[in-house]
């Protein structure tokens, strides 16, 4: 796996930009510049330059490129104080912070002897326990207020009592280090002592204020009446970021008739940042991807085309650079979610697609997840009946979405569930489509869908790294063996057939002969299957038909005559052969699997091979499916069929595997019904000589299972000595007519 594509490497990826290296939108000029600006302020009055952005615009990440320039030159460097004021709560401890901020800045600040040091700091803390008090701070910034402009008479009736104030006195703990002299001065000499001495300063000082659009309205008033009351020292630059709209906001309370005025009283020089062409957004998401998704395990199902069809809706979704980052962060985290050793378990453009919905429309993610009935080709009767509703819900599910999305999230539902594609209407498609899907690992696979919200292989079903690690063996049929048995002891080789019978159509073709003598000697256990589903017989049947369809008519028979001769599972390679080489009604659709009557031959006498190495001295033909063994073996030499027959009934053990053999299903309205039929039997075995071996070998105590095969043995019999067909039994006698 890609070093780049960690998680760690990209989670923090909303994170602003320290250095010009990592700049990506090309905006060190810009930052350049800005500081030039800054950095050339000297010996001159106090500069407020405001910095402002949208969220998301990247103006912390400017800030630092700024700092970073200023702090590399050493000839023209600044002082810097930076100041988050939003992780400051209340008034008070606002004006406490930016004044100790400050103040440690005084404390380390120029060439001069420790007592001018101590004196300078002393001074600067005495004028900031002045300004502790709110009518100061608020007498300061009513000059800024513009005439005519609304003042609230508390604040006016505050900033006069301050006024009247003569002298300083001492006004705290800190205020005590101040030297005796300060004690006589007036607000006004203190402020000129103290004007005195950041003129003198080896270099002015900034002190930088980010973030001030995530303080309350009233914080963000106090904090630029902050500003303001201190902004006619010399040597001191402010640098304030923010939002625009959120500072104009906060200021109609003071000035509801022009807020921007009001704000350019305060702030001299404004700039915003650049704004980020869709070109440069999409040249860093592109690259971003390009390292989250390297690796042949991600590439493997990377479809160029559709990765082409969803992209514009997605890269619509994102705003700005902060929404890019979020994505590709959260992006990285589920990517490690589905990585399972060498295999990728969902569809990388499919979650990517996803991702974008989860992180911009989470209320249309929660929604599709209850949708997955009629966003997949789920096997459901009478699908189309439906459609005036189902068009309705996904009509719901696309207005969950934000009125600046909602085009984008249609369009992208569209691509990702083709089957909610409102502009070709509802579309329902069958297996075949939904075959091809899961290939893919497509979400609108009925399939595939719950392992992108479960974040992994659901309970009860395959990973995709199980079913690689299948195809990755296919040469090795031990292996094989092996790999089903612990899915049979998981209790998921039925999934795992299903899972097999979808991607028939792409299993690969090399080792197509060892596979399926694995596959026929999958052990299935005995549970009954309903008339809706599938056994695994017939599953490995089907998979066997579809999958060697791929091939020529001489090559099919090379496979299964090599995966005749290799396999030990008689039961489901004969039952295979007799699908294989059952000849089409006259006018059925149904094509046949050999066009060649002597193909079909060629396979019937290599699944007589298989029988008749089985039943060698040193060998036995397995137990399962016996009837349909020794009755295949009968179409050709009935006379060996039954000497073998008569040999291999002599133990109970038997005998209850050929009663079993024998069972047949009937599936209706009125229930399951099951049946022996004396007609699967009687030219192999006459009914006198089973019943007394039923009677020697199944005599005294029986299990349930053991009863029932007995019951159903003799229920046939008599209805044959009845003079009834067999076929009656099944329509008109009913599963416990006896």
């Amino acid at each position: 796996m890609s070093e780049k594509r960690s998680f760690e490497s990209h989670i923090s990826a909303d994170l602003p930009i320290k250095d010009k290296l990592e700049d990506k939108l090309n905006r060190d000029g810009f930052a350049e510049a800005l500081a030039n600006v800054i950095k050339s302020w000297r010996d001159k009055p106090s500069l407020v330059v405001g910095l402002f952005g949208d969220w998301g615009s990247g103006k912390t990440s400017l800030k630092n490129l700024v700092l970073k320039s200023i702090g590399h030159d050493k000839e023209n460097g600044l002082h810097v104080v930076e100041f988050s004021p939003w992780q400051v709560s209340g008034q008070e401890l606002l004006a406490e912070t930016f004044f100790r901020e400050i103040s440690k800045v005084l404390g380390k600040t120029g060439p001069s002897e420790e007592s001018v040091v101590k004196r300078r700091v002393a001074r600067w803390k005495k004028y900031a326990g002045i300004l502790s008090i709110a009518g100061t701070v608020a007498r300061a910034f009513r000059s800024a207020v513009p005439p005519g402009d609304h003042v609230s008479l508390t604040i006016a009736s505050v900033a006069a009592s301050v006024e009247s104030i003569a002298s300083v006195a001492k006004t705290g703990a800190e205020a005590l280090e101040a030297e005796g002299e300060t004690d006589s001065l007036t607000l006004s000499e203190l402020k000129e002592q103290i004007s005195e001495d950041l003129r003198s300063l080896d270099k002015p000082i900034l002190v930088v204020l980010d973030d001030i659009d995530r303080l309350t309205k009233e914080e963000i008033r106090y904090t630029l009446q902050l500003v303001k009351a201190n902004a006619d020292f010399p040597n001191i630059i402010y640098l304030l970021l923010a939002q625009k709209k959120s500072v104009l906001e906060a200021l109609k309370e003071i000035s509801p008739d022009n807020p921007l005025a009001y704000l350019e009283k305060i702030i001299q020089v404004s700039f915003d940042v650049p704004a980020v062409n869709r070109k440069q957004l999409q040249d860093v998401f592109v690259k971003g991807l390009d390292e989250l998704l390297s690796g042949p395990e991600l590439e493997k199902r990377f479809s160029s085309d559709y990765w082409a069809a969803i992209f514009p809706h997605l890269f619509s979704l994102l705003r700005n650079f902060r929404d890019l980052n979020r994505f590709l962060g959260t992006l990285a985290f589920h990517i490690q979610l589905f990585i399972n050793g060498d295999t990728f378990e969902v569809n990388s453009v499919d979650l990517i697609a996803l991702e974008a919905i989860r992180l911009f429309e989470p209320e249309v993610y929660k929604g599709i997840l209850e949708a997955k009935d009629i966003l997949t080709p789920l096997p459901r009767w009478e699908r189309k009946k439906e459609a005036d509703a189902d068009k309705r819900r996904v009509e719901d599910l696309i207005s969950l979405s934000s009125d600046a999305n909602k085009d984008a999230i249609q369009n992208l539902l569209a691509e990702i569930f083709p089957q909610s594609n409102l502009r070709k209407g509802l579309r329902f498609e069958g297996g075949d489509v939904e075959s091809r899907w899961f290939q893919q690992l497509r979400v609108c696979s009925f399939q595939a869908f719950d392992r992108y919200f479960q974040f992994g292989t659901p309970e009860g079903d395959v990973s995709q790294a199980d079913i690689d690690g299948l195809f990755v063996r296919m040469a090795d049929v031990a292996e094989l063996d092996r790999i089903f048995a612990k899915l049979a002891e998981r209790d998921l080789l039925d999934v795992m057939l299903t899972r097999i019978a979808s991607l028939e159509g792409s299993l690969p073709l090399d080792h197509a002969a060892t596979f399926l003598a694995a596959l026929y000697q999958v052990k299935a256990g005995k549970r009954r299957y309903g008339f809706f589903e599938s056994s695994p017989k017939d599953r490995v049947r089907s998979i066997t038909y579809w999958y060697l369809q791929r091939l020529s008519e001489d090559q099919r028979l090379q496979v299964m005559e090599e995966a005749l001769r290799l396999t030990r599972g008689l039961s489901f390679a004969i039952a295979t052969v007799v699908l294989l080489t059952h000849e089409p009604d006259p006018g059925s659709r149904a094509l046949p699997f050999f066009e060649e009557q002597t193909s079909r031959e060629c396979l019937n006498q290599a699944g007589l091979g298989a029988i008749i190495r089985a039943a060698s001295p040193d060998s036995q033909i397995p137990s399962e499916q016996t009837l349909l063994t020794v009755n295949f073996w009968a179409r050709f030499d009935n006379a060996a069929a039954k000497k073998w027959l008569e040999a291999y009934l002599n133990s109970r053990t038997a005998i209850v595997s050929y009663l079993e053999s024998m069972v047949s299903t009937s599936e209706g309205t009125g229930g399951t019904r099951r049946f022996i039929f004396v007609a699967s039997f009687e030219h192999l075995i006459s009914i006198e000589e089973l019943e007394g071996r039923v009677d020697k070998y199944l005599s005294g105590e029986l299990t349930a299972d053991e009863a029932e095969l007995v019951r159903l043995f003799r229920r046939g019999v008599k209805k044959r000595q009845e003079g009834k067909d067999d076929h009656s039994i099944v329509w008109n006698e009913g599963d416990n007519a006896d």
